[in-house]
């Protein structure tokens, strides 16, 4: 029980900080930093601090050499996958709609665990899932939001869903296998970093001049690179190991509220009584999806 509150406590501060990345992201767009050299930097930034610190601190696991094919996929999986997916699936859809797909993730990411490690499908995870998706499009669709999409859009964003499926089987892989979230999270970060290195030396150099370089932009990097990159997936891994993959995926879908909040404080959005409303049905959906029913009570009691 003590442990499960610990995992409790450390998926709703992983969200905080994924929350509020959105925001720090943007301040970075509006200082024409470019989406990979963005992503690449909070990469680099997060990996010399963590492999300085842990490695000096004697906390980095060896990765045995049987499991750097799931080091590399997981990496591959989240965050290069999935951030391509939904970044530029954000550029052939309206907000509205990828907001609705990556809503989606937590019940695929049960279904999926279902098939691939057996594991239960709970109704009132389902349930619960379906009722924060709702919350989710009447925050969304507050103002002029419109389900605007193309193909090429809706593949993308496909792309990110499925990443984040994969990204959740080879993480409960991992964690089986007694890595530490401390080890997972390093080598991910690192690993990922030549995954956009190319991307970045094609696409964004050319674009680098143009970067405005400041205070503002260099605060939001860092806390990007250390609360978002490194923190947040640290402890969202903590989380996984105390609570289980398939209920954690499901707060997930409370990303948006922090998001909402952050903006409102900081004057990027209008904070209205529709946002309010989706903010407390997303709420109670997640709630519900982390109660179980009256038989798998009966069950849990008679085991």
């Amino acid at each position: 029980m003590k442990n499960s509150t610990y995992g409790y406590i450390a998926i709703s501060i992983s969200m905080i900080f994924w929350g509020a990345s959105f925001v720090w992201t943007k301040m970075l767009l509006n200082a024409n930093f470019p989406v990979f050299t963005i992503v690449f930097f909070r990469l680099l930034i997060a990996s010399i601090v963590f492999v300085t610190i842990f490695k000096i601190q004697g906390k980095l696991q060896k990765v045995k050499k049987e499991d750097r094919k799931l080091f590399l996929l997981l990496a591959l999986f989240e965050p290069f996958l999935y951030f391509v997916g939904e970044d530029f699936g954000l550029k052939y859809s309206s907000a509205s709609f990828a907001a609705v797909i990556i809503a989606l993730i937590p019940i695929v990411v049960a279904i999926t665990m279902h098939f691939v490690d057996g594991e239960k499908l709970r109704i009132n995870l389902l349930f619960g899932a379906i009722v924060s998706i709702i919350g989710i499009c009447i925050m969304t669709f507050s103002g002029d939001g419109q389900l605007e999409f193309t193909v090429k859009g809706l593949l993308l964003l496909c792309l990110a869903l499925l990443s984040a499926c994969g990204y959740s089987v080879l993480l409960s892989r991992l964690l089986a296998r007694n890595y530490s979230p401390i080890s997972i999270t390093t080598y991910q970060n690192f690993i990922s970093i030549f995954f956009y290195l190319p991307f970045v030396l094609i696409f964004d150099l050319k674009y680098w001049p143009a970067i405005q370089l400041t205070a503002e932009s260099v605060f939001a990097l860092c806390c990007l690179a250390i609360l978002c990159s490194a923190g947040a997936y640290m402890l969202y891994s903590y989380a996984a190991k105390q609570i289980g993959i398939t209920k954690l995926s499901v707060f997930t879908n409370a990303i948006p509220i922090v998001t909402i909040l952050f903006a409102a404080a900081l004057g990027q959005e209008t904070f209205t009584a529709q946002k309010f409303l989706g903010i407390v049905i997303v709420v109670l959906g997640v709630i519900w999806s982390q109660t179980s029913s009256r038989r798998e009570a009966q069950l849990a009691k008679k085991n």
